[in-house]
């Protein structure tokens, strides 16, 4: 794919970002419009060649134009978001420690949101009447819908805990938010264990294994 990707981004070396370039057809609709089917699947280009610019633009090979594989080069910068984004969410005032299908705003279609990072302060826990222990600490991406529209939503608790006199806490969540085009789905596994909870994945990818 290096072959094919470097050619194309030595031309930008050439051009006005704001020119719009055509190969195959005489009327580009972007930035970059190329006609015909190509090896490219993403890349993302820093055009500041400096970090933590967002002057970012993803090359990206369309799957549902005619014919399959026109490339099309979007700005990311524009809409503020890049291939993987991390996002910090403060809730204050929180139910004791409840949080139920916190709205993120992500659309599913477009997201797929990992929690790396949960944080329970303002608070101290304590064992609900009946319960032996507590601290299993749940942290879950679910999914929530508005309007007809899927969003990925958060649920937070630590199971069988409350806290000291009732007391409302501060939750500091850790988002990893990644550009859902950008997935590669590696499939399902479905397997079993034994009796010592041990068990292998086989369907890891070639080259990661």
């Amino acid at each position: 794919m290096k072959k094919i990707i470097l050619p194309l981004l030595g031309l930008f070396t050439f051009l006005h970002l704001d020119a719009q370039v055509g190969i195959k057809t005489t009327t580009p609709k972007g930035m970059l419009d190329v006609t015909g089917a190509t090896l490219i699947e993403s890349y993302v280009i820093d055009t500041k060649n400096a970090n933590a610019t967002g002057n970012y633009y993803l090359l990206t090979r369309s799957k549902d134009t005619t014919p399959v594989g026109k490339v099309k080069l979007l700005d990311i910068a524009l809409r503020n978001v890049a291939p993987v984004n991390t996002y910090t969410i403060t809730l204050n005032n929180v139910n004791q420690d409840d949080v139920v299908k916190l709205n993120t705003g992500l659309e599913t279609s477009k997201y797929v949101v990992a929690i790396t990072g949960a944080v329970f302060t303002a608070a101290e826990l304590k064992m609900n009447p009946g319960d032996q222990s507590y601290g299993a600490y749940s942290t879950e991406v679910t999914t929530v819908t508005n309007a007809g529209q899927t969003y990925n939503a958060i649920n937070l608790s630590f199971q069988g805990a409350g806290t000291v006199s009732a007391q409302n806490g501060t939750w500091t969540l850790t988002l990893c938010v990644y550009e859902k085009a950008l997935i590669k789905d590696w499939g399902t596994y479905s397997g079993s264990v034994d009796d010592s909870y041990t068990g292998t994945s086989t369907n890891t990818p070639a080259g990661l294994r």
